[in-house]
């Protein structure tokens, strides 16, 4: 029996079901439709950021001993990985992540949370200094992860770049664009640097006269086929 060679996807919102798509709409569905030759490994989570590649690992010693991010890499030894993320880690924030502020602000009842976001939104401007993850981490996440690839003979990698919005989005965050800039170009940075990485901009709103997100980010079906149909010429050119 000739084993397939497994595809590891990793992302967050973008590549799961909701925002009024379904399952069968979202670009990893179909792949998978478009591959069956391959094995699909999905690691999806909401929110989910670069810093996953490198610290969602660590077993307890003795029990399940993995590396740091094992199972976004070893856990697998995937032949190719298809990585969707970066928005979570750029995008200008209200709050910072781990900021005692956010904590507090987590803990308020619903009401008064609702309240005092309302009114942080009238005094503060989001900002990239907030993002929850800045881009000289977003850069050592991307290198560690990179490298290690090369270390597993990793065959390819088709990191999605991160998709620019529409105009709703960027009304409620009007620095989002230099941001994704920012991130973007230093995915590119690595292109040079390891032969088997491929970087694909997913989504850019100018460029199509129909609507492709449903909320100024997450795409919906036409969006999601517009991602599946880039990646498949990238897997049908490597298949090639």
């Amino acid at each position: 029996m000739v084993s397939k060679k497994k595809v590891l996807c990793i992302g967050n919102s973008i590549a799961l079901p909701g925002h009024c798509n379904k399952y069968e709409d979202t670009w990893i569905f179909l792949l998978k439709n478009e591959f069956p030759c391959f094995d699909f490994i999905t690691y999806l989570r909401r929110s989910l950021t670069t810093d996953a590649l490198v610290t969602n690992g660590g077993g307890i010693e003795g029990v399940d001993a993995t590396p740091e991010g094992a199972d976004c890499l070893e856990s697998f030894k995937p032949n190719i990985v298809i990585i969707d993320l970066g928005i979570v880690d750029c995008a200008p924030r209200l709050f910072s992540a781990f900021s005692w502020e956010n904590r507090i602000i987590n803990r308020l009842p619903s009401l008064f949370r609702n309240y005092y976001i309302k009114f942080v939104k009238k005094t503060r401007k989001r900002s990239v200094k907030r993002a929850y993850v800045d881009p000289i981490k977003f850069k050592k996440n991307l290198n560690n992860y990179f490298d290690r690839c090369s270390n597993n003979s990793v065959e390819k990698v088709i990191a999605l770049g991160i998709s620019y919005p529409d105009a709703r989005m960027i009304h409620q965050n009007p620095d989002i664009i230099d941001a994704i800039d920012q991130y973007n170009k230093i995915y590119f940075d690595f292109v040079d640097k390891h032969s088997f990485l491929e970087v694909i901009i997913p989504l850019d709103p100018s460029k199509w006269v129909k609507e492709i997100y449903e909320d100024g980010y997450h795409p919906n079906q036409l969006g999601h086929h517009i991602i599946y149909d880039k990646i498949k010429k990238s897997l049908h050119a490597f298949i090639n």
